[in-house]
């Protein structure tokens, strides 16, 4: 992954002396020159900083990278939001972005290796998304947000479905099991998770934000936490965009899938993040 992304706005002021112009002389006992007394120079007025976490929105996106072998590694760790452990009877399966209802899954497993992860072995510049299921949890679709061109490790919570009756109630929301469910991260130009990015989508459902770990109802505008998303959402493909608070500028939008008391995930991030 590449480092981070910096991009500086750099207000610059030229000053052109006429051949007539003559020196200033510094008055006895100073040290420094005298303001400029010139009408004939226009003012010049200072630029506010770039906010160093959206630089690179000014920034086109990386090339694509080469394949330089036949498989990458996606790794996955997994786990309950409760135990904070995988779940018993886990499965991952990775689909691809032109296969919506993973008929045809491209590589799928249900070993929980030494290291804790999920281990799947795809093709370089994989795109897709993934399915995440067991005995214990609310099935979870998981969006990528770019093609898979080197080995990658994603951090997956699942939630079981009495965990998640209860986040809905401290949000003050009925769960309707005919809709589904948006949890969106948020991340800036260093790939760290971002505040104050308002999130929308183009389907509707009642917006949340999570607070010290603990769902906010009705705001839509992230905190220190990244993390925010839709409860009852209708179901199909649903757009996906984020926006700065200050300056509502425009961050990425993400196109994912919406199934009937499923939940899914999906990245609000730049295209030029590492």
């Amino acid at each position: 992954m590449s480092g981070a992304c910096r991009s500086f706005r750099w207000a610059c002021s030229l000053a052109v002396m006429g051949a007539s112009a003559g020196c200033t002389e510094l008055a006895p006992g100073e040290d420094t020159l005298g303001k400029s007394e010139n009408p004939n120079l226009p003012p010049v007025d200072p630029v506010d900083p770039v906010d160093p976490r959206w630089a690179c929105l000014d920034e086109p996106a990386p090339a694509g990278a080469v394949a330089l072998r036949p498989t990458v590694d996606l790794a996955l760790l997994i786990t309950d939001t409760s135990s904070q452990k995988p779940p018993d009877g886990l499965v991952a399966r990775a689909c691809s972005k032109l296969d919506p209802t993973c008929d045809r899954p491209v590589a799928n497993s249900d070993v929980v290796a030494v290291d804790g992860a999920v281990h799947l072995a795809l093709q370089p510049g994989f795109e897709g998304f993934l399915e995440i299921s067991s005995p214990t949890s609310i099935p979870t679709l998981f969006f990528l947000n770019r093609a898979l061109w080197t080995d990658g490790l994603e951090l997956i919570g699942v939630v079981s479905p009495m965990a998640f009756q209860g986040l809905a109630g401290y949000a003050g929301v009925t769960l309707d099991p005919q809709l589904g469910h948006l949890l969106i991260r948020t991340f800036d130009c260093a790939g760290n998770r971002a505040s104050d990015v308002e999130l929308s989508n183009d389907s509707g459902g009642a917006p949340f934000i999570f607070v010290d770990g603990l769902p906010l109802p009705g705001s839509n505008v992230t905190t220190e936490e990244g993390q925010g998303g839709f409860i009852n959402v209708p179901t199909g493909f649903v757009k996906l965009q984020g926006t700065t608070l200050e300056g509502a500028r425009l961050i990425s939008t993400a196109t994912v899938s919406v199934r009937p008391n499923w939940l899914t995930y999906g990245d609000i991030e730049p295209a030029a993040a590492p």
